[in-house]
């Protein structure tokens, strides 16, 4: 894939918990970038190939990991473009342990994960309904009942946009709320 699912959703959505320190960032998670050379392996149930519509959807206990970063969901589909699937036929099925390789040699240029999102990478971890990384765009979007946390913090909201190449985000809709822990303070539940 030319672009990197783990590596775009992990920096955007947990550099947001941590606004203090979204400089030194980068060298805390340097092995994940947009550029990340690190394989990518994907877990599932059962892969549907849609190479007509372009389409890959993995399901059922979606594991996606690359380096220490881990997303989670029930289904992801992924929309790309280019030759497609190189292990399998059109329209091919697989089921775990199947043989079949994904998205080959494609650029992705949307990805979307749900219902149930989980990235968790160290102490930082990001949930939500649904999670939508538009390639063409630079943009990624976890929305219903969001909550970011790092160690204490939390940041929750019903909606995260971050723009991968300014990484620059902002949290929105409804009510957003913030808890900070001071270094060395407890929690407050």
């Amino acid at each position: 894939m030319r672009s990197n699912l783990l590596a775009a959703t992990a920096l955007a959505l947990l550099a947001v918990t941590s606004p203090g320190r979204a400089q030194n960032f980068g060298g805390a998670f340097s092995d994940f970038d947009t550029g990340s050379n690190n394989p990518i392996q994907i877990e599932a149930d059962k892969l549907e190939v849609h190479d007509a519509e372009k389409v890959a959807i993995y399901s059922g206990h979606v594991q996606v990991r690359q380096g220490e970063t881990i997303l989670e969901a029930p289904q992801m589909r992924i929309t790309y473009a280019g030759q497609g699937v190189t292990a399998a036929a059109p329209g091919a099925t697989a089921a775990a342990g199947g043989t079949t390789a994904g998205v080959m040699g494609s650029r992705v240029s949307r990805i979307e994960a749900g219902p149930g999102v989980r990235v968790r990478s160290g102490d930082r971890t990001a949930t939500g309904d649904r999670v939508i990384l538009d390639m063409a765009n630079d943009l990624v979007t976890l929305e219903g009942n969001v909550v970011l946390t790092q160690g204490s913090n939390v940041v929750r909201g019903d909606r995260v946009i971050v723009n991968l190449k300014t990484k620059l985000g902002r949290v929105e809709g409804g009510r957003v709320q913030t808890l900070i822990t001071p270094s060395g303070a407890a929690a407050k539940p």
